[in-house]
């Protein structure tokens, strides 16, 4: 490049900075000039005419004028090459002369580079003066990154500050006019309002709130920290949450895709109450927009005063749901709730894949949790329908399923940064306390919003799906109360064996709550348990049994697999672990489904990971303090050391004639009379031919199932004379022909079946 050329733009690039410093110069004195005028009017005398004054009073305006040109500096700070650094210029000397530094009320300062001018400019403010920091101090109080207490203020555009304070500030302005921080004040505002990047939101700034409409670049403004939002992330429900961050945009080149806000509520980590902290996305859009419209939005704008009462009122019913239903809740069997809705599953298994998970210790109080990435191992929750119970336990699924707290698709920041969020920790102490120890008969005080901004679900384990999921507390309900009727009267089983299970059960239930007396172990604390062995062919009642001993005790009912425990020694061990403190967490009936692995007679002929895997079941089974119920169907060569661990094992046989009528009649109970055709010929049929299909309590189920699909299925299809062929109703035959094809099946399979059963049962003699 030649020395001409180089001229050229050293020339061009001063003509530049000179122009940008005559413009915010010419702004200045504009400004200057508005606040003179406004300090120069009189009111109209009598005659109409201004009133003249007296000599004194004019001189002393003029000296008060010329005084306060001096607290408000000017600052034009700019990039300079050569240098490498920011150089300050002072622009105005007109209006503004430097002073010193206990002079100054503030400085404004001008940021930008002269080669890109205002793209990437921003201005800053200096507010230097004590007594527009103290009143700033008195009507903002408290404002994220800024700090009232320091001797120099520094905010930077957008001055969020001032922004979502000014009706407050501008109300301020008006009382006291001629004290000197009160005149600070107003110069500050209006120096505020020619800011570049403000100029455009103060023009429509009237007219949009009073629409209650917003552009994508000022959204901003309506989210000041503290206001409470409505947002809907969990099941499309109306939840309350609280701006910790608002969505500033900090740089000036308005290129955002989108704009994200920190909102926090209260959760529940299993230990202590926290605030959790999420971060909510606006996407970009043109023009303006209700502010209603937006994905989330201030409270106030949700409706008219009785709405804005409904909302609440169902935020605060819905966090003395959570509150009874986690900090309040008692460790056990009050965990478990009964649910019927939809839900946010992400696993199917009771236990966790990773072997790092850390162990439920009841003695610690510290817990170690995981620090993996794990929790992404599986994709986005999915929304599953579950009926059934499920238990409530927070501590629980952060340290089986994730070290998070999600809501709905969203997961909030880490556990470790939540606490950051306790600034004021005498405030969060007290209300933690009021928490755990409020009189939640008497309902929660209407005036705390903090009972506003509780979330609308609970974490927990649901039994029958076998699922960890985020369950709704709308479609949460207390416990049943033990029901002893389906024990009692539809399990098929000797009388004298449920007489002997409900004695083991009840005193069981009474040397855990330490109201009995039992038999002591000569090694303390082992021996406690009691081990139930149920064995017999498929479909007999095994799983039922554990299921009405569940509903009689109204205790939980955790069901698992060999598969989820797992074949490896050393990983079965501690799955194994894991499963008998989390039922003795919950106070659970534990059912361990075709646990023939465990069982087997250990030898030298049997491999050493099967000789390893009984090893591993006696070890944890000698300390395991809770019920657990060990089935199988192969009882051939159970090893003895299993047998003298196990309290009671009970036989299961082919059913009876007189078990399979009542089985039947249990399941036809079960249908709406409506969707039968004449019930007493179906009663017939089963007393003098069921029997004869010799099927087992499942099979019946299912025969039962078949029979009424096929009769719907027939009110469908048309027959030969364009009429359908049934009404929809199951009768006999119906019954018969299902009852007909299932025998086929067997008779198809007899021979291999029997062989199974001899290979797999001891026989009777």
């Amino acid at each position: 490049m030649g020395s001409t050329e180089t001229a050229d733009l050293a020339s061009k690039e001063a003509a530049l900075q000179q122009r940008y410093i005559e413009l915010l110069e010419k702004r200045i004195a504009q400004l200057e000039a508005v606040v003179k005028e406004g300090t120069e009017k009189k009111d109209p005398g009598p005659d109409g005419k201004k009133a003249d004054g007296d000599k004194g009073k004019k001189e002393k305006e003029e000296k008060e004028s010329k005084d306060s040109s001096g607290r408000y500096r000017n600052i034009l700070r700019k990039w300079d090459k050569s240098t490498g650094s920011y150089v300050d210029e002072t622009v105005g000397d007109n209006f503004f002369v430097k002073q010193q530094t206990k002079n100054v009320a503030y400085t404004f300062r001008r940021v930008y580079n002269p080669e890109t001018g205002d793209e990437g400019a921003y201005s800053e403010l200096d507010i230097e003066g004590p007594g527009l920091r103290q009143l700033l101090s008195s009507e903002i109080r408290k404002y994220p990154g800024v700090n009232f207490d320091s001797d120099i203020i520094t905010i930077r555009t957008p001055f969020p500050a001032l922004i979502h304070n000014w009706d407050k500030l501008n109300d301020r302005a008006k009382i006291n006019p001629d004290a000197q921080e009160t005149k600070d004040l107003v110069s500050l505002l209006d120096r505020v309002k020619t800011t570049p990047e403000l100029q455009d939101y103060f023009k429509t700034r009237k007219s949009n709130l009073a629409a209650k409409v917003t552009t994508f670049d000022t959204l901003w403004t309506v989210f000041a920290p503290g206001t409470l939002v409505v947002a809907r992330l969990f099941h499309n429900m109306e939840q309350i949450f609280k701006v910790n961050d608002s969505p500033i945009p900090w740089a000036a080149s308005g290129a955002y895709r989108h704009h994200q806000m920190w909102a926090w509520s209260w959760d529940y980590d299993g230990k202590k109450l926290l605030k959790v902290e999420y971060c909510l996305k606006f996407e970009r859009f043109r023009g303006t927009k209700a502010i209603t419209e937006l994905p989330y939005y201030p409270l106030e704008y949700y409706g008219d005063e009785e709405k804005i009462k409904d909302l609440k009122e169902r935020s605060r019913e819905r966090a003395l749901r959570f509150i009874r239903a986690t900090i309040r809740c008692k460790q056990g069997a009050d965990q478990m709730f009964r649910y019927h809705g939809p839900a946010y599953v992400s696993q199917r298994n009771l236990l966790s894949k990773r072997d790092d998970v850390p162990r439920l210790d009841e003695d610690s109080a510290e817990v170690t949790r995981s620090n993996s990435d794990d929790e992404e191992e599986s994709s986005q929750p999915k929304i599953v329908d579950i009926r059934g119970e499920i238990l409530a336990d927070h501590d629980a699924f952060i340290q089986y399923r994730t070290n998070k707290l999600p809501l709905g698709e969203i997961i909030q920041r880490d556990l470790i940064f939540i606490d950051e969020l306790q600034t004021n920790t005498e405030e969060y102490l007290e209300f933690a306390d009021r928490v755990e120890n409020i009189d939640l008969s008497a309902g929660l005080d209407v005036t705390d919003d903090n009972y506003l901004i509780f979330p609308p679900r609970v974490l927990g384990y649901a039994t029958r799906e076998k699922v960890w999921g985020q369950f709704n507390l709308d479609c949460v309900r207390d416990r049943s109360d033990k029901q002893p009727d389906k024990f009692n009267d539809s399990l098929q089983l000797d009388a004298k064996y449920k007489r002997l299970i409900k004695a083991l059960v009840q005193s069981h239930e009474l040397n855990a709550t330490k109201r009995g007396k039992q038999v002591e172990d000569v090694v303390q604390d082992k021996g406690k348990g009691l081990v139930l062995l149920l064995h017999g062919p498929p479909g007999v009642g095994k799983t039922l049994t554990a299921e009405t001993i569940a509903q009689a005790t109204a205790k939980p009912l955790v069901i698992v697999s060999v598969a989820e425990i797992g074949l490896d020694a050393s990983r079965a061990e501690r799955n194994l672990e894991k499963l008998f403190k989390l039922a003795t967490r919950w106070e659970a009936i534990l059912l361990v489904d075709e646990a023939d692995v465990f069982l087997e007679t250990r030898g030298s002929t049997s491999s050493a990971s099967r000789n390893a895997l009984v090893s591993v079941l006696l070890r944890v089974l000698e300390y395991y303090r809770g019920i657990i119920i060990l089935t199988t169907n192969r009882i051939k060569s159970i090893d003895i050391a299993v047998i003298s661990r196990i309290h009671l094992a009970i036989r299961y046989e082919d059913l009876s004639v007189d078990q399979m009528r009542s089985i039947f009649k249990y399941f036809l109970d079960q249908l709406e009379p409506s969707w039968i055709a004449k019930r007493g010929d179906i009663d017939d049929f089963i007393e003098s031919f069921g029997h004869h299909y010799n099927l087992n309590g499942r099979q019946i189920r299912n025969v039962v199932s078949a029979a009424l699909a096929a009769a719907r299925h027939e009110a469908s299809e048309p027959g030969p004379n364009g009429k359908t062929k049934g009404d929809g109703r199951m009768t006999f035959k119906h019954l018969k022909e299902v009852c007909e094809m299932t025998r086929d099946f067997q008779e198809q399979l007899k021979e291999n079946t029997r062989q199974q059963r001899y290979n797999n049962e001891v026989m009777r003699p």
